[in-house]
Formats: C-alpha cells, structure tokens, sequence
C-alpha cells in the first residue's frame, strides 16, 4: 500500500501540472463521484484548479468555486499524468477510476476504489479526512510534526491496551504511516512492536516523536529509510542482501529483511503476524519486521532459516 511518502509525491505532480490551469473535463468511475457528477453537471468545468496537496494517504484537490476532488490509493492504486496529445493513442483501460482533463495534461487515477468530488470542505465532508491525525510528513519539514497531538491522541485511555506496532497504523492517531515505517520507526527506537501504549517509557515516547517525521521526511525526499552510507554498505557487502549486487533489498533497516544480518548486531532479521485490529466480527493482522536481539522483543520466535548459499558467497 502507498503510504504518505508515495502519496505526496504523486501530489506534488498533481499539483505541479494542474494547479492554476481551468478543468476542461473531470469524469469518475466510482459510484459517489459519478451520481455527484450526474446530479451537478459541468460543475468542474472551466474552474481553476487551485492547489493539490497529500494528508498522510489522502490526496486532496482544492477547485476554484469551492469545489474539491479527494483520492485515496489503498493497496493498488496510481495516478498517471500524460500529454493530451497522447489520449488518442491511450487505449481507455478498465482499471481507470478518474480522469482531470487541463489544457496542458490529464491525470488518470488507476486502480483506487476511493475517489469523492463535491462542494464545501472536504475535511467536513469526507469522514476519514476528518478523524485523520497529525501528519507524519508535515510540509514544513520534519520539526513542524505535531508531537503534542500525536501524544495527546496515543495516550487517550482506549489505546492504553493497544500495542504500538497496531497503534501506529491508526491513522487517527498519526496519518501517513504504513507497514514500512512503522516497522523502521520502530527498529529505529528500538521498540518492541508488542510492547503495550500503556508501558512506554518517556523516553522511548519521546524517540517516536523525533524518529518518526524525520524517517518519514527521509523516505519522501530518498525512497530509503537508511542513511546513505548504510546503502552504500549493503550495496558493498553480499551477505547483507538477498541479490548480491543489487539495488532492491538496500532500502530499509529491516522491513523485507527476513533472514538477513540485522544492521546493528548480530541477530537476524524476523517476521511475524501481529494483530492490528479486533473486534467481535474480525480480525485483521500485518506482517511486522524486526530484530529481536535490538528490540527486545517478548514474542517467541523460530530459529532463523539457513542462508542461501549465494548470500554468504
């Protein structure tokens, strides 16, 4: 799933190519926008479009006229921007859910189920944007993070019980953060993602608040989590990374390092199922990645599986 790094970038595009310039065509597939279109026709065209901008994994279009568009991804979706004058050329394909046609470009939403149009506030009109938390990649830079509120929101008595690997995929209590970055934002304090909201330390409290915008900044402005120069040493060490040689696998401390060397001592890299939502009716779970030695994790754990052979080569 795109979580708000991912989102932002497609926002900045969005907003670099269509703000300022009049909508000459906006269509939806999505059955709200498409009754909203129907009942109010013509309502996008012709009006500027005057900022897109990202809140965690939401994206958000501000229209002249107080109108506005609202996109979120979930686990498949894209935007895809093309010329005009390649629409001919482009074959209309099925898993198109929005089109933002401006005299300069055209922006496709593939793949995503949510797409909202309408009038007024969006933040009063859609729900999920109302209940969102501080965003963990605030535009003003890391240091603009809301700290206060986040801790104001995580320690609110219905989360006393929760554990904070499930608490910080609560985008209620801070929006942005996906199963990457809370895994890394952990490791980076060395928590244990079943450790209890309740149990956490002012310290380790205080280590969330500071890690956590400045690995999601990191990842926005690198598409890494890790320093450069621990890139660099997984690129130049072979039993760091699953393919010798290879970009993929470098980006992140341990998140899809199953197996592998944890980057600080000499444990390995694991991965569990935890338990991210319960309730009368369903469970949902999430893979977590983790070094058990660094975290301190309390969960039991399997020996680790031996390496291949190319890996230690």
């Amino acid at each position: 799933m795109p979580e708000g790094p991912e989102v932002r970038r497609y926002a900045d595009q969005l907003d670099a190519v269509l703000t300022g310039l009049p909508i000459t065509q906006l269509t939806a597939r999505t059955k709200a926008a498409k009754a909203w279109l129907a009942a109010h026709p013509e309502a996008f065209v012709g009006r500027q479009v005057e900022r897109v901008f990202a809140h965690g994994k939401h994206l958000v279009g501000l229209v002249e006229g107080d109108l506005f568009f609202h996109a979120h991804l979930m686990m498949w979706g894209s935007w895809r921007i093309v010329a005009p004058t390649n629409l001919l050329a482009l074959e209309r394909d099925r898993r198109e859910r929005a089109r933002i046609e401006v005299p300069e470009a055209v922006a496709l939403l593939m793949s995503a189920p949510v797409f909202d149009v309408g009038e007024g506030d969006p933040y009063e009109a859609i729900p999920n944007l109302a209940g969102l938390g501080p965003d963990a990649l605030p535009y003003e830079g890391p240091e603009a993070f809301d700290a206060d509120a986040f801790l104001a929101r995580l320690g609110d008595m219905t989360n006393a019980d929760r554990t904070i690997g499930a608490a910080l995929l609560d985008q209620r209590l801070v929006a942005g953060l996906g199963n990457y970055l809370r895994a890394e934002i952990l490791f980076a304090c060395r928590l244990d993602p079943w450790r209890r909201v309740a149990d956490l330390t002012p310290e380790k409290l205080t280590c969330l608040c500071r890690t956590l915008p400045v690995l999601t900044r990191r990842a926005y402005d690198h598409r890494r989590t890790v320093p450069e120069g621990t890139q660099e040493r997984m690129l130049r060490e072979p039993a760091l990374v699953y393919r010798p040689g290879s970009e993929w696998g470098t980006r992140h401390f341990v998140f899809r390092r199953t197996n592998l060397p944890c980057l600080r001592c000499d444990d390995v890299v694991r991965q569990l199922h935890q338990v991210t939502y319960k309730d009368e009716e369903r469970t949902q779970k999430r893979i977590i990645y983790f070094c058990p030695t660094c975290q301190q994790t309390t969960v039991p754990v399997k020996p680790p599986k031996p390496r291949p052979a190319h890996a230690s080569s």
